[in-house]
């Protein structure tokens, strides 16, 4: 979708334009440099806003989320100090306002690779990134009081639920929302079952792909976290397989590659078999937290968006008709 004709007052109204770059200058200038006068590269999303700024030792990066991914910027910040050297480093959060500044340095996945259909990186990625999902597990409390979405099993039947009932996604759904109703016993089982599983929820980055990882110093940064919840942590594999699939073309094999490099670290603590029904129930439900990221949008822009974003909600909603399935 293009979104090149949004206007947003951050940016088109003279005094909050000046507090945001005051805000950035300001953490600029506390790390020993300034601003330069290049106007600042923006783009805005219905979701959030980022802004590229030059300072004087090297670009930065400004960012600020929409009504309800505000969290964004407090769990950068504090991702920053529970997992030091997995995830991006911001320079200075906002929580309250949900804005947030990174230096621009590293590099992005997708460069590194030979071609984004270099499976073997990929797995490489899946692999670390689910060791930090290991080592927040015991965070889920932490994580909920920063403001993270709970998409918990035990709380995605009444997500979807209120998907169901709202006039303009039923709209968007047409026949299909009859057949997700008929399907709402099978999605509470799958819910149990999960709810009654051994791997403990942690945080589901639920947008990961190559160009949500950093790569420095021989290891990987995480960053980008405006669609993320606390929600079982196998459901972030979700979008990278669909994207393996859809976008580059990944086979079975590759596929089973990529499940499996994911899965690896969690066989530490529990049977390969286990974890792949696991895995099967997790992507089955997963598409509810896609279809949560899709319906946050900057009030301002709500009308110029909402029917393109509905579209996306139903897409996602769709995909637990049959289970989220994947080639």
């Amino acid at each position: 979708m293009e979104y090149q004709d949004l206007r947003l007052s951050l940016w088109d109204d003279p005094e909050l334009r000046d507090e945001l770059i005051g805000w950035v200058a300001g953490h600029v200038a506390a790390r020993g440099a300034r601003l330069l006068a290049d106007p600042p590269q923006v783009r805005i999303r219905p979701w959030s806003t980022t802004a590229r700024f030059t300072a004087s030792d090297g670009a930065v990066w400004f960012k600020a989320n929409a009504p309800g991914g505000e969290f964004e910027a407090a769990l950068t910040g504090a991702l920053s100090v529970w997992t030091p050297g997995w995830v991006a480093t911001p320079l200075a959060v906002d929580a309250e306002r949900g804005w947030s500044l990174l230096a621009g340095t590293a590099r992005p996945l997708r460069d590194h690779v030979s071609a984004p259909d270099d499976f073997r990186a990929w797995e490489a990625m899946l692999a670390a990134y689910a060791e930090l999902q290991r080592t927040l597990t015991g965070r889920v409390p932490d994580l909920l009081d920063l403001g993270v979405p709970d998409l918990r099993p035990t709380a995605l039947g009444d997500r979807l639920d209120a998907f169901l009932d709202d006039p303009a996604v039923v709209e968007a759904l047409g026949a299909d929302h009859s057949t997700l109703v008929k399907q709402r016993p099978e999605f509470d089982t799958h819910c149990r079952l999960l709810t009654g599983s051994a791997i403990p929820p942690s945080l589901d980055h639920a947008d990961l792909h190559i160009g949500n990882v950093l790569v420095r110093d021989g290891g990987y940064r995480f960053f980008d976290w405006g669609d993320s919840a606390v929600a079982h942590p196998f459901s972030s594999l979700l979008v990278p397989l669909r994207m393996a699939a859809n976008a580059f073309g990944a086979d079975r094999d590759q596929l089973s590659r990529l499940r499996a490099a994911f899965l690896e670290p969690w066989t530490a603590d529990h049977p390969a078999a286990e974890l792949h029904e696991e895995l099967r129930l997790a992507l089955s439900l997963a598409p509810v937290g896609r279809a949560v990221s899709w319906s946050r949008i900057f009030p301002e822009l709500r009308p110029a968006v909402r029917h393109a974003h509905l579209l996306q909600v139903a897409r996602w909603l769709r995909a637990l008709i049959d289970g989220g399935p994947l080639p």
